[in-house]
């Protein structure tokens, strides 16, 4: 945990992740990029939009009887309406992503894979894809675009930062993403969880959402 001050308003700004580079200021809004002990003010990030979460930053839980706790958040916006995806920091010190939309969850990871990874342009729904030795196919292809975020993260974004993602479903409950916002494209695989699984604590009240 690394505390550094805002210097647009002067409160302090906690790093609990170690891998974390981009912070927004919980009391003015500031996109904060941390270079060493400095941090570089960016500019504003725009308000998170209402979607009826009922997480919020500093929740807590518990996956694969690990305990994380929600320290980073991404809203984004795609075809279908709004997504988060909740940066999460596990005890063990991993770090991992917890997506929810439209009252799904899942939990993912980011991972290396030997396989060469197709081209964005050239995926189509019900393509198969093999990552790991495993077979999975396309369910989705979405050019996503950031409207806002909060707390820390291990990246740096602002609104209209562009993220060209392909959903994958595997076996069972397992699912994989392609983010092509880099290159290489970022892999992240993990499962679909159920909501009362996670364990969570520290949640919105009904009144807040």
């Amino acid at each position: 945990m690394q505390n550094c001050t805002c210097p647009s308003c002067g409160a302090t700004v906690v790093f609990q992740s170690r891998v974390s580079i981009l912070s927004i200021c919980e009391y003015c809004g500031s996109t904060l990029v941390r270079h060493d002990l400095n941090l570089e003010n960016i500019g504003k990030m725009a308000e998170v939009q209402v979607d009826g979460s009922p997480l919020q930053l500093h929740a807590e839980g518990r996956y694969r009887g690990i305990h994380f706790t929600l320290v980073g958040r991404v809203q984004m916006r795609y075809t279908e309406g709004l997504w988060n995806e909740w940066y999460l920091l596990f005890d063990d010190l991993r770090n991992g992503w917890l997506g929810e939309s439209g009252g799904t969850y899942a939990v993912s990871f980011l991972t290396k894979v030997a396989e060469a990874i197709p081209r964005f342009a050239d995926l189509r729904p019900g393509d198969p894809v093999v990552l790991r030795d495993q077979s999975y196919e396309v369910t989705q292809v979405e050019q996503a675009v950031c409207i806002s975020g909060q707390g820390e993260l291990p990246f740096q974004i602002g609104p209209a930062y562009s993220a060209p993602v392909v959903d994958l479903s595997g076996q069972g409950n397992n699912f994989a993403t392609l983010d092509y916002s880099e290159e290489p494209p970022l892999i992240f695989m993990g499962e679909y969880v159920e909501f009362e699984d996670l364990h969570l604590s520290g949640l919105r009240e009904w009144n807040e959402w």
